[in-house]
């Protein structure tokens, strides 16, 4: 196998207050008004710090009597207090992140867990473009917060989960192979920036060693975009077309002219059985943090036992969402049943489409189809574990 050179400037997946303190005004991250210091991980105003953290420690269930899409600024923070802490959860804030005493002193600031000089840093996310480093600038950190305290993994599951991406597709162009797949990788590079924030994000993964967090993150992304496709198919067509992004959909033709038409076929399967199943939201989002623990290394991780216990908390808050379903009337354990083989099913068909990502990856020059630097990075590290049988997947049922 070739060895690919690596690229620089990389996103690091350390987070510190370090990062938003470098802008030009010193804006609370929750409302806007005048910020005071980093609090709690997050650049906040002094009433945002203390709303928090007599939130969390009082452990309070706030209501919107709206759609929980209230304006939260200066003047109107106090109108809703479950869209402020919403809010503030969005922005990072935790009670178990380092503060600051004054702003002056968060320069230079970095998590104990980011070594200062790492030999082998696995995926270290290029970022060629201003939109990836701004992106990681606001990383929700609740993965210090214990998963048995409120708010609830679910909650914080809803509160994380990136918006939806557009691709950019220039429309302007035929619908020739090579456009449509270089338009995913360029999609793919901008969803990779998020799936990095939202993961920092998981109650428990930030506990495991930097290198174990880098290594899931390549195992698994290919995983989580899929699903994360098959989900946005299922809810915006209803499983009959690819819903890549509002501005990129597969229909029968684009699936044909791609030169993936099975493994488009194998993705649509899954939106299919989404809209079978009617699969809820909240199953969604913990099938999606499960997928993200579902490689691993066939030696293991460095972290093995908080990489289980992890692993093992959502699974038990997916039961619990299967049993909170009324809908289910008693049939827990077969809908748990079903929605774990979606997950193996996943598996598989990853397989394939990591296998044609990687052909090509190698033969991107003749077929003139464009990898952004990200996604290099990515690639270069995962081909050689892949194609050597390193990874071991974590299946719930035997074939």
């Amino acid at each position: 196998m070739a060895e690919y050179g690596r690229t620089s400037s990389p996103i690091r997946l350390d987070r510190s207050c370090s990062s938003v303190t470098s802008a030009p005004s010193k804006v609370c991250l929750v409302c806007a008004d005048e910020a005071s210091g980093c609090h709690y991980g997050v650049l906040t105003c002094g009433s945002c710090k203390v709303f928090f953290k007599r939130a969390v420690e009082g452990q309070q269930n706030y209501l919107c009597a709206g759609r929980n899409d209230c304006i939260i600024d200066k003047i109107r923070r106090k109108n809703c207090p479950a869209c402020r802490l919403r809010k503030c959860f969005k922005a990072g804030m935790n009670l178990g992140a380092r503060k600051s005493k004054k702003m002056g002193k968060v320069k230079g600031l970095h998590e104990e867990q980011q070594p200062p000089h790492s030999p082998k840093e696995g995926i270290t996310f290029t970022a060629p473009l201003p939109e990836p480093t701004a992106s990681t600038a606001l990383v929700p950190n609740f993965s210090l917060m214990p998963p048995h305290i409120n708010p609830s993994l679910i909650t914080i599951l809803e509160a994380i989960e990136p918006d939806v991406v557009y691709a950019s597709y220039d429309s302007s162009q035929a619908d020739t192979t090579n456009h449509l797949l270089s338009s995913l990788n360029k999609l793919a590079e901008k969803q990779m920036v998020r799936i990095v924030k939202w993961a920092k994000g998981l109650p428990g993964f930030r506990t495991m060693a930097l290198d174990d967090q880098m290594t899931l993150l390549r195992y698994s992304w290919m995983c989580l975009m899929t699903f994360g496709l098959s989900w946005r198919s299922y809810k915006h067509t209803s499983g009959t077309m690819l819903y890549f992004a509002p501005d990129l959909v597969f229909n029968e033709q684009r699936m044909q002219q791609s030169a993936m038409y099975e493994l488009c076929q194998g993705m649509q399967s899954i939106s299919i059985e989404f809209v079978r199943l009617q699969l809820t939201y909240e199953e969604f989002l913990c099938m999606k943090a499960i997928l993200l623990l579902g490689t691993i290394p066939k030696d293991g991780l460095k972290s093995q036992a908080s990489f289980d216990e992890m692993r093992t908390s959502y699974i038990k808050e997916l039961r619990r969402v299967i049993a909170r379903n009324e809908n289910n009337s008693g049939q827990n354990w077969q809908r748990f049943y079903q929605l774990t083989k979606v997950l193996d099913c996943m598996h598989e068909l990853v397989s394939g489409l990591l296998q044609f990502c990687f052909y090509t990856f190698v033969e991107s020059k003749a077929l003139k189809i464009e990898f952004p630097d990200m996604l290099v990075e990515i690639i270069n590290d995962q081909l050689p574990e892949v194609t050597a049988g390193m990874t071991k997947s974590l299946l719930f049922h035997k074939k």
